[in-house]
């Protein structure tokens, strides 16, 4: 009985004694702790983070300029069209003192005649008119500040000589600065049953464009004339006559549109049309020149 209590003994201390040598302060003996959390950086460049990370990280105040190629055009440029550079559109009038017989009528008190032409009320008057219809439109316009008409009348010149009076001056200009587009606005001395359009209720002046054939160049004028016609006739059908090219003789054939290969001659409603009518074509001209020539290039 005595051998077994010694032998329990025996075995009950060689397996208290590892312990307790664990537990005296040796040099090779270190106290065990508890392994800590590993900590990560994330990147902006991480792939596959979660949205809760990427509000996080995403520090760059700039957004992603980046188009994205599944979202829808908008459905309505014109409305938000500001173009990165400055689409320039010089305006000019060589028959500067064309009227319009009912705006005379109107703004003067007079009854309404077949007078061509006045020195106060004219197309040239209607320049500031033009002029906000395009900016509305994202267009930066320019006018030739020259009246043409009361120009000559000083010089003595007869109206057949204006294109070759007011070339010089126009020249000049287009020396100064570059323009996008070069419109010289006419009133159109046929009556308003070719010059009207009736569509949904609504009166509009029509258009027409001239293009002198008689210049090497008439070509690109000419298709810049088409596109625009076109363009017009896609948003109120009928509103443009189309394209009269000139070239012959007892006409002048070439209208200084050899000085630009932008420039166009437009027949701005007739003598019958009214300042409501004008104003309506007015609005969809200026539409139609940010439709086809700022939005795509020709």
């Amino acid at each position: 009985m005595e051998k077994m209590k010694r032998l329990s003994f025996l075995l009950l201390f060689l397996f208290v004694l590892p312990i307790a040598i664990g537990q005296l302060p040796f040099p090779n003996n270190k106290v065990a702790t508890a392994p800590e959390e590993q900590k990560y950086m994330v990147y902006a460049a991480t792939p596959n983070i979660s949205e809760s990370e990427e509000e996080l990280v995403n520090e760059d105040p700039e957004p992603d300029q980046s188009p994205d190629p599944n979202q829808s055009p908008d459905p309505n440029p014109i409305q938000q069209l500001q173009p990165s550079t400055p689409f320039n559109v010089l305006m000019l009038y060589t028959h500067s003192h064309e009227s319009y017989k009912q705006v005379v009528a109107e703004t003067k008190g007079l009854k309404p005649t077949y007078n061509d032409y006045d020195d106060q009320t004219n197309i040239f008057g209607m320049q500031e008119m033009m002029k906000q219809y395009l900016q509305l439109n994202g267009i930066t316009p320019s006018v030739l500040d020259f009246d043409v008409m009361a120009e000559m009348v000083n010089n003595g010149k007869k109206f057949h000589q204006a294109y070759k009076f007011v070339r010089p001056v126009l020249a000049e200009q287009l020396t100064k600065q570059k323009y996008d587009l070069v419109l010289d606005l006419h009133r159109d001395s046929v009556p308003a049953k070719a010059t009207t359009l009736v569509l949904d209720g609504e009166r509009y002046a029509k258009v027409a464009f001239v293009i002198g054939a008689e210049h090497s160049g008439y070509k690109s004028n000419l298709a810049y004339a088409t596109a625009l016609s076109e363009q017009l006739n896609q948003m109120v059908p009928g509103i443009s006559r189309g394209i009269i090219k000139k070239q012959g003789d007892d006409v002048n054939g070439i209208y200084n549109q050899d000085l630009s290969p932008m420039m166009l001659l437009i027949e701005f409603g007739g003598i019958d049309n009214n300042e409501q009518e004008l104003e309506r074509t007015m609005a969809v001209l200026a539409q139609a020149i940010a439709k086809a020539f700022v939005e795509t290039s020709i």
